[in-house]
């Protein structure tokens, strides 16, 4: 694996691969990386003949008292990890002026309406920043096939729109959720939970499943919420948001929906926020 981490390398190395046949693929992380970012390689590989991923922990979508200084930075590993599934290229910048430089003038990406909703209206301005950074990744590297994770359902979704607009060559797949033998979606803020609070975790899954064998019975899709956030609050789990939505995340207020929808929710352990969703 080759690892760049100014621009200049990076250039040179893309300008090398390009002289390759075959199409690139782009896996963006923010490092800290497990099975779950490891399947996007996977996904990667088995999609086009070159793949690359970023680490770059991205100060733009941290809002504040959020945790930008604290989130955890495991490069050493990180790099075996990638190193084993045989990944091509890693771009891991020495600082963000290798992503932003001081002297570019930065193309801010407004998420709209739906990035005020659901996590975003929780984090203000979040998802603005990261639909800056991916752009500004898109527009570095160039990719064939750029790969993100269904756990952060809403994040995948605004990153497809803003490329539909802005890289429309570039084809976007969607990695299935990766979870713990407990139904725990992996994430890298699972780090900050103890044991027994990873216990307690595991039941926003069984909650979200629970609410796709209610709506199957027909059960009014209100007493679906507020029974899903009624067992979460039961189980020390601080419910943000829990809710259906269509597969491009418009509101359903009702049991009349036949196409492929979504429950999305956002919990809080203490000071750790967990998002899950499941679709059906």
């Amino acid at each position: 694996m080759i690892i760049a981490r100014t621009r200049k390398d990076l250039n040179k190395t893309l300008q090398r691969f390009s002289q390759k046949p075959g199409k690139l693929a782009l896996i963006p992380t923010m490092g800290n990386l497990h099975d779950g970012h490891l399947s996007l390689i996977r996904l990667a590989k088995l999609n086009a003949v070159k793949t690359i991923a970023t680490i770059f922990v991205n100060p733009l979508q941290f809002g504040k008292n959020e945790d930008y200084s604290k989130y955890p930075r495991t490069e050493k590993v990180d790099i075996q990890k990638l190193t084993k599934e045989k990944c091509d290229i890693l771009f891991i910048p020495t600082d963000k002026n290798e992503v932003f430089p001081e002297n570019e003038n930065l193309k801010k990406i407004e998420s709209g309406k739906l990035g005020d909703e659901l996590c975003g209206k929780i984090r203000p301005g979040h998802f603005n920043g990261v639909l800056t950074v991916v752009n500004k990744i898109f527009e570095i590297i160039k990719p064939d096939i750029a790969i993100f994770g269904a756990k952060d359902y809403q994040q995948q979704i605004l990153i497809k729109q803003m490329a539909e607009n802005l890289h429309p060559s570039l084809s976007l797949l969607k990695a299935p959720i990766i979870r713990s033998k407990n139904g725990v979606a992996l994430s890298s803020r699972n780090n900050y939970l103890s044991e027994k609070e990873i216990k307690l975790a595991s039941n926003l899954f069984k909650c979200l499943e629970n609410s796709v064998s209610s709506y199957k019975k027909n059960i009014r899709l209100c007493e679906i919420i507020e029974n899903a956030k009624k067992f979460l609050i039961s189980k020390n789990l601080d419910p943000d948001y829990f809710e259906l939505r269509d597969s491009k995340l418009n509101s359903i207020k009702d049991n009349n929906f036949n196409g492929k929808k979504i429950f999305l929710s956002s919990v809080k352990i203490n000071n750790t926020r967990l998002i899950d969703n499941i679709e059906f």
